[in-house]
Formats: C-alpha cells, structure tokens, sequence
C-alpha cells in the first residue's frame, strides 16, 4: 500500500512530514498567537507577573485559609497581603519597623545580600492560633 503524503500545518507553513523535527519545534514556538482570538483571561494573564518567594509552612497554610474563607484564589490573598505590608512599610508602622530592627537580623551566609530576617515570635504564635482555629470543625448552624 503506497504511504499518503501526510502534510502539517506549522507556523503558517505547509511542512512535510519528514521535515526535521527541530525545525517543526522552532516553528511551532515562533509562531505569532492572533491577539483578536484570545480571551479576556488570556489577555490579563499575559500581563500578569509570577513571583516565587520562599515562605514557611505555616504562612502557606494561613494564607490558603483565609483565601478559602473569602472565597477567592491563594495568589490574590497573597498579592493583597503584599500590597499592604509594602503600604505599612512605606508609611514607616512601628511593629512593622521593629520587626526590621537590627536585633532581629542575622548576617547571612550567601553574598547575594546581607541579613537574614527573623520575624517576631508572637507573629508566628498569632497564625498558628489562626489556623488551628480554622481547622476545627463546625457545628451545624454555625
């Protein structure tokens, strides 16, 4: 039986099927998204910026809870978090202030920057509370 002529489609160019794979994969990477056919998500998630930050545990688990108490997404609780703190921080809050002070600074052993930060116990002992609060069950009618 005589094989088809099987032709692709790649990146506005008719190809072959025994085109060079690497070829087909640069095409198909380069190629041009058509604005006029994304969607309204698609477009503000191309704006959007992702961040990764090393965080503890427990500020995770926090920041879920309260994300699913509100009833909203983990990453708008934590960009809402943020915003306020850089806001605190800028109008120069005084717990926010001592929190930064030199006693709670550690010299760091990377060369990357200076200080390790450490933040108040009580911040810490404040959302375990939190969450162990939010853990628990719920009666009916509650």
């Amino acid at each position: 039986m005589a094989r088809k002529n099987v032709k692709r489609r790649v990146g506005g160019f008719n190809v072959r099927g025994s085109a060079d794979p690497d070829a087909l994969a640069q095409l198909k990477n380069s190629a041009v998204p058509n604005r006029a056919a994304m969607t309204a998500k698609q477009k503000r998630d191309r704006k959007r910026k992702r961040a990764a930050y090393d965080i503890g545990p427990t500020i995770k688990a926090v920041v879920e809870a309260v994300a699913k108490k509100e009833d909203t997404s983990a990453s708008q609780i934590a960009e809402i978090f943020l915003a306020y703190a850089v806001r605190a921080y800028l109008r120069g809050d005084k717990e926010l202030r001592d929190a930064l002070n030199l006693e709670s600074r550690t010299r760091s052993r990377t060369p990357r920057f200076y200080w390790d930060l450490h933040f108040p116990d009580e911040w810490m002992l404040a959302l375990e509370a939190y969450l162990s609060e939010a853990q628990k069950p719920r009666k009916w009618g509650e």
